[in-house]
């Protein structure tokens, strides 16, 4: 315990600066994901083969690993910040589109009968009756891709980007157990905090749609 103590009353302002460079990375990421989950997720509404398409590209990308992003983005990006926001926002995309577009196709048909009897055109429709069913589906993929984010956020100090990811990565190189502690369930709160928050978003937002 004397270490942990120590450690926070002298090197306090180096753990905040730490936990600030990583929840702007995952901020950052987190909004990328948004923008880019929920408009390719509409795209999938075109037509069967652009769903087709755009979910099998998407889970494709999901699957490659995000140390393995980084390093192919280092000789292209060279290290820092932007190259490990790249690899994240391929790692976050994917959730928040697949649960969007999830969405979108599961609107009640009823739904969209009552729509059309009551006169209201196929561009009314969607942004009036499928978008808002598909609200919930959005936010799930959001704490997912944040969940995912939060934790592979760790990987972005590999390549300079700072983050609570070098308390983790002094610990392995120093061989110190209570920085992979600090590091470990510092990722584990922010985590919980951010799911907490998306959480308490998602029943605001839901209320209005």
């Amino acid at each position: 315990m004397d270490f942990y103590v120590e450690y926070f009353s002298t090197r306090g302002d180096e753990y905040l600066e730490m936990l600030f460079q990583h929840l702007y990375l995952c901020a950052v990421t987190l909004l990328l994901a948004a923008v880019l989950g929920a408009a390719f997720g509409m795209l999938t509404m075109l037509s069967d083969g652009v769903y087709r398409l755009v979910t099998g590209i998407f889970n494709t990308l999901r699957i490659i690993p995000s140390l393995a992003v980084l390093v192919f983005l280092i000789p292209v990006m060279g290290v820092g910040t932007k190259p490990a926001l790249v690899a994240l926002t391929f790692l976050s995309v994917p959730p928040v589109l697949i649960q969007t577009s999830l969405g979108l196709h599961k609107t009640e048909p009823f739904l969209v009968e009552s729509a059309q009897a009551m006169g209201m055109s196929d561009r009314r429709i969607f942004w009036k009756v499928k978008v808002p069913m598909a609200v919930p589906y959005f936010m799930t993929g959001l704490k997912t891709a944040a969940s995912e984010v939060i934790a592979s956020a760790t990987l972005a100090a590999y390549i300079g980007s700072g983050g609570l990811g070098v308390i983790i990565y002094n610990g392995i190189s120093l061989m110190k157990t209570e920085y992979l502690l600090i590091g470990g369930v510092s990722v584990a709160l922010l985590t919980l905090a951010a799911n907490a928050l998306l959480g308490w978003v998602q029943k605001k937002v839901c209320r209005w749609v």
